[in-house]
């Protein structure tokens, strides 16, 4: 699969069977899933969970569980942590446009527990890659396979918009 950062809260993932639109809504070709429910696509599961005027974004694809927070500005509550479940990479909001403060994304970020975090929605990340440890540079494209993930530590992949 390869994803592209298409800026705010937008990204564009590719598989061999889907190109799937991810943002406010979720478009696979001339589907478009917005909101609540669960649906199957393109062998791309969906699910949406209600979130007040949010909604969170839950994908398996290639036998990986994306999950998109949307314009998550709170903590999580404990029935959102349970639906949301394990996540092998977390489109994370940090502190713009509407979105998660630093301090509430990294309990979010406690709870959910992601492989990789791929952060959206920010106006400056430093702060974010000191309490992270990041010091790799930025990708135009995030290519991985569920054997790519990692096993032991967390890792943050900045991607630069496209």
């Amino acid at each position: 699969m390869q994803i592209k950062y298409k800026g705010a809260d937008k990204f564009e993932l590719k598989t061999k069977d889907a190109e799937v639109l991810i943002g406010k809504s979720i478009k696979i070709g001339d589907f478009d899933f917005a909101g609540p429910g669960e649906y199957e696509k393109s062998g791309v599961i969906l699910n949406g969970v209600a979130d007040a005027d949010n909604t969170i974004y839950l994908l398996t694809v290639e036998e990986m569980k994306i999950c998109h927070l949307g314009h998550l500005a709170h903590d999580l509550s404990e029935e959102e942590s349970k639906q949301i479940g394990d996540v092998d990479i977390l489109f994370l909001p940090l502190g713009a446009e509407g979105s998660a403060e630093l301090k509430i994304a990294l309990k979010v970020l406690s709870k959910i527990d992601p492989r990789i975090i791929i952060p959206m929605l920010y106006s400056d990340l430093s702060e974010f890659k000191k309490t992270e440890g990041v010091v790799d540079g930025e990708l135009d494209i995030l290519k991985i396979r569920k054997i790519d993930l990692p096993e032991e530590e967390r890792k943050v992949v900045i991607l630069q918009v496209k």
